[in-house]
């Protein structure tokens, strides 16, 4: 094999790397992958037109030259190819061991790039009298990266060997074009350093193809990673074929129903109709919401059938259960808690209190004052009733002026809290009012017989004759006052 040839190769791949690489860089598809695809196709171009500069220096030190420049492409082609192949395969390492994947190849650069001041890498380097090509006399370190190189290439290998057993018939052309691209740069390199070249380094050409096998699967079977991709998307994914059986499902899904991980893919046996009733279209799976919407499927083969997919609407949901003003759950969220609870606690048998808050007087707070302040005394109760009753239970604003609580405990310790909260609440001053602004509370404990009703009609029930109580006093005092003034005039 000539230089001139050797040359001419070396163009031709930097010609292919390089459309490959921009078309890549250019494709409107979306690919997990694609990083790892670029990045390997670019320190394939490295490694070439490093040795396409080495090849046609005529000195020594541009040579040298060309050699280091060469190992900024060549030291991180396998532990990138190690990365993409874990990833391909859903496999998980952590960064610590992600970083020491690295440590070899960045030592190998400092070694390599003091390559004339020290024999720990090249022990010596010369050129050819007879063909004008680089020689060298390996160095102890030269031996350790080698043999880092040959564990990493080896493992690539195994493991796509390893995973091949479990993978469907698509899945298996990618992984052969893996097997491959970790193959060709290795068995490239094998041959070299045997010297079955005559001293032309054919390992950059190897790694110009290993890295061409990436592109293809991209370019050839569309996504390298579509199964990662659905794996690892946050939306739960349900294909149904035409006869309601399971045909795909990905992990998102399987954790949001768990029932699905024991329904084998295809089994002719079992419909899976029932997901696309209504009972499914909301789903909750711990604290978490799901919403389930209905589409059709097709491919190119002629199957079809419904593709289900659950989005998390934890966070939509909890902001419409939420009072926009006060940040209290509202009023569409009180009746469903309680009726969990009541059902939770009438077989354990625990004790479960309902208890109603409401400001005093407070339209004529709002006629006076404004609905704008107002409001601040609104959120001053909310404030407070979270903080005295949020540890015993959940607080709600029920509607207008009016809270609920539910508490967790029995009866008079709810009704301590409570009035631990109105003198907290009663002990406030707000700047653009005199005096101080009360509520009246009312409690009521789950007898395990009533319904969520009529609990809390029986804690209304109180608030409102604690309210006229009051009321009755506030009118009583108000008549002392005016026949004291009466009698002070007359006198």
């Amino acid at each position: 094999m000539t230089g001139t040839v050797m040359s001419m190769l070396l163009l031709i791949g930097l010609i292919l790397t390089g459309g490959v690489t921009i078309a890549l860089l250019m494709s409107e598809r979306e690919n997990a992958l694609q990083e790892f695809a670029v990045l390997g196709l670019f320190c394939a171009a490295l490694t070439m037109l490093s040795y396409y500069m080495e090849l046609n220096s005529p000195a020594l030190p541009a040579k040298i030259d060309a050699v280091k420049f060469g190992y900024f492409g060549k030291v991180f082609i396998n532990p990138l190819l190690l990365l993409l192949i874990l990833r391909f395969y859903g496999s998980k390492i952590s960064r610590y061991i992600q970083l020491l994947l690295f440590v070899i190849p960045l030592l190998t650069l400092c070694v390599v790039f003091r390559c004339e001041h020290s024999g720990l890498y090249y022990a010596d380097m010369w050129i050819s009298p007879d063909d004008g090509l680089l020689r060298i006399a390996p160095g102890p370190l030269y031996f350790l990266y080698m043999g880092y190189n040959t564990l990493l290439a080896l493992s690539n290998l195994g493991y796509c060997l390893y995973r091949r057993a479990g993978l469907r018939k698509r899945e298996k052309h990618n992984n052969t074009i893996l097997i491959s691209a970790c193959l060709i740069p290795f068995l490239s390199l094998l041959v070299y350093l045997a010297g079955l070249t005559n001293g032309y380094d054919i390992s950059s050409i190897g790694l110009m193809a290993g890295a061409m096998c990436i592109a293809l699967s991209i370019f050839r079977y569309g996504l390298l990673n579509k199964e990662e991709m659905l794996q690892n998307m946050a939306t739960g994914l349900v294909f149904l074929d035409s006869e309601y059986q399971l045909v795909y499902a990905n992990k998102a899904a399987i954790q949001m129903i768990p029932a699905l991980n024991s329904y084998p893919v295809r089994s002719h046996k079992i419909s899976l109709a029932a997901l696309c009733e209504p009972q499914y279209a909301a789903i909750r799976n711990g604290q978490t919401s799901y919403q389930r919407k209905i589409t059709e499927w097709s491919s190119g083969d002629g199957q079809h059938g419904k593709l289900l997919t659950f989005d998390d609407i934890t966070e939509i949901r909890a902001r419409l259960n939420r009072d926009a003003m006060t940040g209290l759950l509202n009023h569409a969220t009180f009746y469903p808690t309680l009726d969990d609870l009541m059902s939770e606690y009438a077989r354990s048998r625990r004790a479960l209190c309902v208890s109603i808050a409401d400001i005093d007087s407070f339209k004529r707070v709002n006629d006076t004052y404004g609905h704008a302040n107002g409001d601040i005394i609104l959120i001053a109760l909310a404030d407070t009733l979270q903080e005295i009753c949020g540890s015993h239970g959940d607080v709600f604003r029920y509607g207008g002026e009016e809270f609920a609580v539910i508490f967790r405990c029995d009866l008079a310790l709810a009704e301590k809290v409570m009035q631990s909260a109105l003198d907290r609440f009663s002990a406030l001053s707000f700047d653009f009012m005199e005096g101080h602004v009360t509520f009246s509370y009312g409690s009521a404990q789950f007898d395990c017989k009533e319904n969520s009703v009529q609990l809390f009609e029986r804690a209304d029930h109180v608030m409102y004759e604690r309210k006229r109580a009051l009321h009755a006093r506030e009118r009583q005092a108000a008549g002392e006052r005016g026949n004291a003034g009466t009698q002070q005039s007359s006198s």
